[in-house]
């Protein structure tokens, strides 16, 4: 019974199981380096925002002109890092 139960554990064996066997770890994909790193851009990003506003010594219509621009040009610079890393 025992050499069934062993050769049954062996059967379940996988590669992760073999690479933390012996220290090492699966590689890790561009996208799990890239999406919190996002996520942390763009709630610094908000709170810039935020303060900025609270802080602007401007009028409603040009201070909502301008972070119209600046939110289009993030929006823009982001999509481009999405592309360089998806072709990577």
């Amino acid at each position: 019974m025992a050499i069934d139960n062993t050769i049954k554990e062996l059967k379940n064996i996988d590669r992760d199981d073999i690479l933390n066997a012996l220290g090492l770890q699966s590689r890790r994909s561009s996208v799990d380096y890239v999406l919190p790193a996002l996520t942390l851009f763009g709630a610094g990003l908000a709170t810039g925002i935020g303060i900025g506003m609270l802080l602007a010594p401007k009028s409603g219509r040009k201070l909502r002109r301008e972070l119209g621009r600046t939110v289009d040009s993030v929006r823009d610079r982001a999509r481009e890092a999405i592309e360089e890393v998806a072709r990577n």
